[in-house]
């Protein structure tokens, strides 16, 4: 078996030569308060590539995804984005470094209508063509562009979430449970979109209940175990038999 039980980084996710990091966890220690939720985790997402963070609940997928975004402290260890060291740069720096974090839950202003959510996700110098590249990318935003986000439905505020990954041109998306809760067809959706953006050279790093449906799209996979990396590896070994069980520790 080419994957591993321990931690540490990984090469390149086509198997190839070492591929240009995008994002790197280095021996990262975080948590929140006085509990420590993730124990010394490395883990490298190369420029381009697809990769796949699972693990069951409670293994610390979400928190590491709030720590590489900057809204959880980096108590131990670094963390760099395209070769720079962000670990004590707050969310906003790290979002003009090009990274972007859509989270659990519909990450959108609720009270603010369509438009104004996909103005303010734009770039200031993409603003005036947003809502084209956004309705291009999601045709049913398209007639309730002056609709109030919160009266959207679930899948409709997904999508509007998950546009400012395309508004915001950026290096590394950070992806957490974008399908939770959306009927099969509005999944299949979003997996596209994903896909998509990773053909534009996009690197990312998901998150996902349909376990199946992110490795069959991804060139890497990393599995949590309780705070630590138990499976550092290629996608397909965890589709085979009940490989992904035993390491979920199911």
């Amino acid at each position: 078996m080419s994957g591993t039980a321990t931690g540490g980084t990984t090469g390149d996710a086509t198997g190839g030569a070492t591929a240009p990091a995008a994002l790197s966890l280095h021996d990262v220690r975080a948590g929140y308060e006085e509990t420590m939720v993730l124990h010394g985790v490395s883990l490298t997402v190369p420029k381009g590539a697809v990769v796949a963070l699972l693990g069951a609940n409670g293994a610390g997928k979400s928190t590491l995804l709030r720590t590489a975004a900057g809204l959880n402290r980096v108590q131990a260890g670094g963390i760099e984005l395209l070769g720079e060291d962000i670990s004590r740069l707050p969310a906003h720096r790290r979002t003009e470094r090009g990274l972007c974090f859509v989270p659990e839950g519909r990450g959108i202003f609720r009270s603010l209508t369509v438009r104004e959510n996909l103005a303010l996700q734009a770039a200031p110098r993409d603003r005036a063509t947003a809502i084209e590249r956004a309705v291009e990318a999601f045709p049913a935003l398209s007639g309730r562009l002056d609709q109030t986000a919160g009266t959207l439905s679930g899948g409709q505020q997904q999508m509007l979430a998950m546009s400012q990954a395309l508004l915001r041109d950026p290096a590394v998306v950070l992806v957490d449970e974008a399908s939770l809760g959306l009927a099969p067809v509005i999944v299949d959706e979003v997996f596209a979109f994903l896909e998509g953006l990773a053909a534009r050279g996009v690197a990312l790093l998901i998150v996902d209940q349909f376990a199946q449906r992110v490795l069959h799209i991804a060139t890497h996979a990393y599995v949590l175990r309780r705070g630590r990396i138990g499976y550092d590896g290629e996608p397909g070994e965890l589709l085979q038999g009940d490989i992904f069980a035993s390491y979920i520790g199911a």
